[in-house]
C-alpha cells in the first residue's frame, strides 16, 4: 500500500502523483516525486514556510477560552473544547496521538512534541476507520469534494455524529486562502501568467461539475444540495489535506485523515508517513525535543511556489524550484519527477520578463513593510511576484555563469 497527497489540478498544471511509500515515501502533495528535499531542496536551504493553518477563534463555546497550556519554551497547546473533543475522538477510535498536541506557533496552527521522541518512533498513529474516504475519482477534485459536502451536511443533520469532531476543527470557508478564492483583481496582481491561467482552467471545471450536480430532476437526497460556498469549501479541503491510498491493481482511494492533515510543510523534514494493516502513521526520521514543531514534505519537497499557493495556501521565501521552473528545459507537460513545466528562459528572456512587471523588487518590499493593502490576498500577491522577481535573478545570475 502507498498514499499520494492529491492536488485536485488537471495534468498541465498539476504534479504527477507522488508517491509516500509503506517503506520510503516521499510525497505528501498529491504528485510523483523524487526522494529529496531533505535539505531544503537542491542548491540551498529553504527560506523560512509561511503556513496558512492561521489560529482562528471559533464560536465560544463550554471550555473555550481557558487558559493555554505551555508545552515548552513558549509553545501554547490549544485546548479549547473542539480541541480537546478531537483529541478524546482519537483515543476513543484507537489512535496513539499522547505525544503530540496541536498548537499555536505565533498565530499558526501545527502539531508540537509534548515529549521527547526518539528517531524510528511514531509520532502519530491512526487507525484507517477514522478516516473519511472520499471515493475513487480521478484528477478532478469536484467529485471527492461533493462527498464531503455530503458527509458534513448529513453529519451536521445528524448533530454529534461520529466524524462530528473532525468535521469540527477544519478549516472554515472564511479561512481557505488557495487561488480559487481570489478575486479577479487579487489574480491579477500576481502577474504571473501560469498561476492565473491554471486558477482559471480549474475552477471552469469545478464548475462544470458543480452545475452537473445540480441539475433538476437527479434524484438525491436532500442533503445532496450544496451551494457554490459549500462545495468550494469542500473543494479547499481535497485539494490542501486528501491522501491518495493506492493499492496494488486498484483504483486509489481518496482519505481525509485525522490528526495526520494538522501537520505543516517544511521542505527540510525528514519524517515519513506509513500506511500498513490499516494504520495510518508518521514516523520521525530524527530525534524530536519537548515544544519542537512537528512538520512533514508536501510534494517531496520540491514544490514550487506556483503549487504551494495554487493548492495549500501558503509561499516558501527563496523557493529554489521557482529557479528550477525557469531555467529547466521547457516542456509542455510538468517535467518528470516535478509538479511545475520547466520554461527553458535564457538571458534575453529573464530580462525581458523580469522588465515586464508594473513594479520593481525595491517597490514590492516597500510596500509589504507598509503593509497598507486592501486584503490579506493582495498581500500575498505582492509577495508572490517578489518571490518571482528574487527568483528571476538568480536564474539571471546561472544562465550568465553557465
Amino acid at each position: 500500500v502507498s498514499a499520494r497527497h492529491v492536488s485536485g489540478s488537471r495534468t498541465a498544471f498539476a504534479p504527477a502523483p507522488a508517491i509516500w511509500s509503506t517503506l520510503t515515501p516521499s510525497l505528501r502533495n498529491g504528485l510523483p516525486l523524487p526522494h529529496g528535499g531533505r535539505s531544503g531542496g537542491r542548491g540551498g536551504a529553504a527560506g523560512p514556510v509561511m503556513m496558512a493553518k492561521k489560529v482562528v477563534p471559533r464560536k465560544a463555546s463550554k471550555g473555550f477560552g481557558a487558559k493555554k497550556k505551555i508545552v515548552k519554551n513558549n509553545v501554547k497547546e490549544l485546548d479549547d473544547a473542539k480541541t480537546e473533543a478531537l483529541f478524546d475522538w482519537l483515543r476513543e477510535g484507537g489512535s496513539s496521538v499522547s505525544k503530540v498536541a496541536i498548537a499555536d506557533f505565533k498565530g499558526l496552527r501545527g502539531v508540537a512534541a509534548r515529549q521527547v521522541i526518539e528517531e524510528g518512533e511514531a509520532i502519530v498513529s491512526i487507525p484507517q476507520g477514522l478516516a473519511l474516504n472520499l471515493g475513487s475519482d480521478g484528477i478532478n477534485p469536484g467529485y471527492a469534494a461533493a462527498t464531503l459536502c455530503k458527509i458534513e451536511k448529513s453529519e451536521e443533520r445528524r448533530q454529534h455524529g461520529w466524524f462530528q469532531p473532525f468535521l469540527d476543527v477544519l478549516p472554515t470557508y472564511e479561512q481557505c486562502d488557495t487561488t480559487d478564492f481570489f478575486s479577479e483583481q487579487e489574480l491579477k496582481a500576481f502577474e504571473w501568467e501560469p498561476v492565473e491561467s491554471e486558477t482559471a482552467e480549474r475552477l471552469a471545471m469545478l464548475r462544470s461539475t458543480y452545475d452537473a450536480s445540480q441539475i433538476q430532476g437527479v434524484q438525491r437526497a436532500k442533503h445532496d444540495d450544496m451551494t457554490w460556498e459549500e462545495y468550494m469549501w469542500g473543494v479547499y479541503q481535497v485539494v490542501s489535506r486528501v491522501l491518495t491510498i493506492q493499492r496494488e491493481g486498484q483504483e486509489g482511494e481518496k482519505f481525509l485523515i485525522p490528526m495526520i492533515d494538522m501537520f505543516n510543510h517544511d521542505p527540510r523534514s525528514v519524517h515519513q508517513l506509513k500506511c500498513t494493516q490499516g494504520t495510518f502513521k508518521v514516523i520521525a526520521g530524527k530525534r524530536i525535543n519537548v515544544g519542537e514543531q512537528i512538520n512533514i514534505l508536501y510534494g517531496g519537497g520540491v514544490l514550487n511556489n506556483d503549487r504551494l499557493i495554487q493548492d495549500y495556501g501558503f509561499l516558501q521565501q527563496d523557493n529554489q524550484f521557482d529557479v528550477e521552473q525557469l531555467t529547466a528545459k521547457k516542456t509542455k507537460e510538468p517535467m518528470a519527477g516535478y509538479p511545475f513545466k520547466g520554461m527553458g528562459m535564457d538571458e534575453a528572456g529573464l530580462k525581458e520578463m523580469l522588465a515586464g512587471f508594473s513594479t520593481t523588487l525595491e517597490d514590492d518590499v516597500k510596500a509589504l513593510e507598509e503593509d497598507k493593502f486592501e486584503s490579506a490576498r493582495m498581500r500575498t500577491a505582492v509577495l508572490f511576484r517578489s518571490e518571482k522577481k528574487k527568483a528571476i535573478s538568480a536564474a539571471l545570475q546561472e544562465v550568465t555563469k553557465a
